[in-house]
């Protein structure tokens, strides 16, 4: 079996508790099924989450600071609340030595910043994989995420033995591409499933036709979108969507599907706060056709 490296560290950086997130699931599962000899190292800024995550998946411990994470991983692996702290904390590596460490960024951001933190790293002597995932959160649970690894092969080749049959069901492989590639797909997929989230809303006001991925129409049938932990806020994927429709628009490409979901997810956080779920989308449409924001009632 591989065992090149002793020591993975995974950086998650999130406004809400582990809980039920795609990072509970990612870290479960490195645990259960990674191999590799010492303890998983878990930092996060608010030490007492990665201390409750540390303590129900076992074999880890929990780091004091990014100095000490990188000063003990081989293999540091983060994923973050946005983009603006995501380069907050690469800009803070320029005082440490690097040099060897490979770094795995699964966070949510734009194809150009990807490819300028590919840049630092790779100036600094060490390596640099960019690795959007795909799958809510009972996905990351199941070890069933879909990763895009990209960047240098023999950098892809490193975190590989981690993905497949550890955290995830398949890859998108784009190794030897440039890092931004798959920062750019992930966004692409974002459009997908806003569209996708938004078919499903209207789909939903009916009560005689009910069709539609199953996810997301159980989601919000049963109310999720209001009365537990946002999947992800919409105060995220707003700022990420601005971004998106740039991106659109200097090829000409319209998103017409896309823009509406955006305008109802606007309308929702407008009602509910910037902490509402995305798929709040669907109290949007109910209010949009004269119902009530919340479902609740309705049964």
């Amino acid at each position: 079996m591989w065992r090149i490296f002793t020591r993975v560290s995974v950086r998650f950086n999130v406004t809400q508790s582990y809980g039920e997130t795609e990072e509970a699931g990612i870290t479960k599962n490195l645990v259960e099924k990674g191999e590799f000899e010492e303890p998983l190292i878990l930092y996060n800024r608010t030490r007492s989450r990665a201390e409750e995550q540390s303590a129900r998946i076992g074999h880890s411990i929990v780091s004091s600071s990014l100095s000490d994470v990188v000063s003990k991983a081989d293999i540091i692996w983060s994923c973050i609340q946005n983009e603006e702290a995501v380069t907050e904390m690469f800009k803070s590596l320029s005082s440490f030595d690097i040099r060897g460490k490979l770094f795995v960024e699964s966070s949510t951001i734009p194809g150009e910043t990807a490819d300028s933190l590919s840049k630092q790293i790779l100036d600094a002597g060490a390596e640099f994989v960019s690795m959007p995932v795909f799958g809510e959160p009972s996905l990351a649970y199941a070890g069933n995420l879909v990763c895009v690894p990209a960047g240098a092969r023999e950098s892809v080749a490193r975190i590989k033995p981690f993905l497949v049959g550890v955290v995830a069901k398949a890859i998108i492989d784009l190794s030897g591409e440039s890092p931004g590639k798959a920062a750019l797909l992930k966004m692409i997929g974002n459009v997908l499933i806003v569209s996708t989230m938004e078919t499903v809303a209207e789909e939903l006001i009916s009560n005689y036709y009910k069709v539609g991925p199953p996810i997301y129409a159980k989601k919000m049938d049963v109310g999720d979108y209001y009365k537990h932990e946002p999947m992800v806020e919409t105060s995220k994927a707003l700022d990420l969507s601005s971004k998106v429709l740039e991106l659109a628009g200097s090829v000409g490409v319209p998103l017409k599907g896309y823009e509406v979901g955006i305008a109802h997810m606007v309308a929702a956080e407008d009602y509910a706060g910037p902490k509402a779920d995305i798929l709040s989308i669907y109290g949007a449409v109910r209010m949009e056709s004269n119902l009530k924001f919340q479902n609740s009632d309705e049964r």
